[in-house]
């Protein structure tokens, strides 16, 4: 009798288990808010609206529907709000691309955009020879390490040239959880720019006065950096203000963490994060993806919203 009931206890035992982690993963899975999208994609860094104005001109309209069309048909469950927000990331993304040698991509429903983008190869090309002068390639990759010293550095150029939303956070995955690789923070600080144009980003002259502003950026953040570190200055955790005004002091905290106290990194950043901003779950396991080294995780630290295989700008098919 004994036995039995023990046997009993340890079957709804386990059936509460089961049930406790379904409705997790249910209650992780982050919907998007049908809210109004930014104009000009959001830029904030001065120089990039004109970018964001080429690559608007790069898209025909009638391309845009054709792809359109078919991403509702490939995720009929996909509101046209869904459809728009993650569009209008994937602009952001092609940005980003333009600017610098290699993006990681890191969400699956903005990788299937692209990937749709490429069904229609002629559009595609003309398209990416227009913004790009060249063809933008794109090569599934199934290597499963995580790369989060990329994810870092895609955070800060993310933040460093557009505001972030809610949405934003829902697509991509929360933010400034990893630390910047110290080579990268050290080659800010020692190289020049011209060394570091020719390093990180695209060689062509268009958009120079851009990349500029990014370097000199990060340069004045690292030694702003070195200013808390001496005392000079302090590093206070702001009042909550827009999620905009929070982001642009927290890609600063953010390096100087990564400098000065990167063992403790999420425990320093934790104190800037309101609590409100990292509710945000993802809607699946993470991707990343890069032209050197690619990924596909379900660690959501290190990816965006959802899995799959995807690469960034810089590699080839």
């Amino acid at each position: 009798m004994f036995n039995f009931s023990f046997g009993i206890f340890i079957f709804f035992f386990i059936v509460v288990i089961i049930l406790v982690a379904v409705f997790s993963s249910k209650g992780s899975k982050k919907t998007l808010k049908n809210s109004p999208i930014p104009d000009n994609l959001g830029t904030q860094l001065e120089g990039a609206l004109p970018i964001a104005q080429a690559l608007d001109h790069s898209l025909s309209s009638s391309y845009l529907e054709q792809v359109k069309d078919r991403v509702i048909k490939e995720h009929p469950k996909w509101t046209d709000y869904e459809l728009e927000w993650t569009f209008f990331e994937l602009k952001r993304y092609f940005v980003m691309n333009r600017l610098l040698k290699s993006v990681p991509m890191f969400s699956k429903r903005v990788d299937d955009i692209w990937h749709e983008m490429l069904m229609f190869t002629r559009e595609y090309e003309t398209f990416s020879k227009k913004f790009y002068h060249e063809l933008l390639h794109h090569t599934p990759n199934n290597d499963p390490t995580p790369i989060p010293f990329e994810r870092a550095f895609f955070d800060w150029v993310y933040l460093s040239l557009f505001e972030s939303t809610p949405n934003s956070r829902a697509i991509w995955g929360d933010f400034l959880k990893n630390p910047l690789k110290r080579e990268i923070l050290d080659n800010f600080r020692q190289l020049s720019e011209d060394e570091l144009l020719n390093k990180y980003f695209r060689t062509s002259e268009d958009w120079l006065d851009l990349k500029r502003s990014l370097i000199q950026k990060m340069k004045k953040e690292i030694f702003h950096s070195d200013d808390v570190k001496q005392g000079k200055k302090k590093l206070d955790v702001p009042q909550i203000q827009t999620e905009q005004q929070f982001f642009q002091l927290a890609v600063g905290a953010a390096v100087f963490y990564s400098l000065y106290e990167e063992d403790q990194f999420r425990e320093q950043m934790s104190e800037w994060y309101p609590s409100e901003y990292y509710k945000v779950a993802h809607t699946g396991s993470g991707s990343s993806c890069s032209g050197v080294a690619c990924s596909s995780t379900s660690d959501s630290d290190s990816g965006g919203d959802s899995g799959g295989s995807s690469c960034g700008g810089g590699c080839s098919s």
